[in-house]
């Protein structure tokens, strides 16, 4: 799922590279990507909301909380 928003936006030059139709006075390929970058958020949400690690409830990795192995030594 998080290959999707990369890969709208690299194909862009290929799918959209148009002025004409323009959406609200915008041309189509800067609408294009406005779009994209408005779906790219609910994606991410949907696929972190879909990870079986999140739906397990299991504690997230924070390297703040490992102690002394993230401490500069000296």
């Amino acid at each position: 799922m998080l290959i999707a928003p990369g890969l709208l936006y690299c194909l862009a030059p290929a799918v959209a590279n148009r002025v004409e139709p323009r959406l609200l006075g915008i041309p189509f390929l800067v609408a294009y990507l406005i779009i994209v970058t408005i779906l790219t958020g609910p994606v991410i949400w949907l696929a972190a909301r879909l990870d079986p690690a999140y739906r397990s409830g299991a504690a997230e990795f924070v390297p703040a909380d490992a102690g002394d192995e993230g401490e500069i030594q000296r």
